[in-house]
């Protein structure tokens, strides 16, 4: 088969489980409860397109910026759990805590695409680097405050 038929079914196929996996959560959340699976495979997802996103930043770094790599490399660290925290023992989702970190969530994914711009066009990093920053931070202290 064709590399490029691959690729896009590949792509369709990531694309079909991230519209099904946003489909349960949705449910989830109507209902106040969700399964400790469901949110694993929210989180996974979620990973892995932010991920991917850093993985883009850092090939295309035309100069190696020390504090930007180290921060990305946090963004892709922090990324790994949260969702599944956000569920008490019985299944109940802890609607303040989701919106919390699906909020820092966005607001991360809109400084990559900010400083994706910003390197594109040559303007200095630091300033979005320190917001990037703040916001790994922040998202930290939500999932470690969801595992108490």
């Amino acid at each position: 088969m064709h590399k490029n038929n691959v690729r896009r079914r590949k792509a369709g196929s990531n694309l079909n489980e991230t519209i099904r996996i946003a489909s349960m959560v949705q449910k989830g959340v109507d209902a106040g409860r969700s399964s400790h699976v469901e949110m694993q495979a929210l989180s996974k997802i979620a990973s892995q397109n932010i991920r991917s996103k850093v993985r883009s930043l850092q090939t295309s770094m035309q100069h190696k910026d020390a504090e930007l790599s180290s921060v990305l490399d946090a963004v892709s660290s922090v990324m790994s759990e949260g969702y599944a925290k956000v569920l008490e023992p019985n299944g109940k989702i802890r609607r303040d805590r989701l919106d919390a970190i699906l909020s820092v969530d966005a607001d991360i994914v809109t400084c990559l695409a900010i400083i994706d711009e910003e390197m594109k066009s040559g303007k200095p990093l630091a300033k979005s680097t320190a917001v990037l920053k703040e916001l790994v931070k922040q998202r930290k202290e939500l999932v470690d405050a969801s595992k108490a």
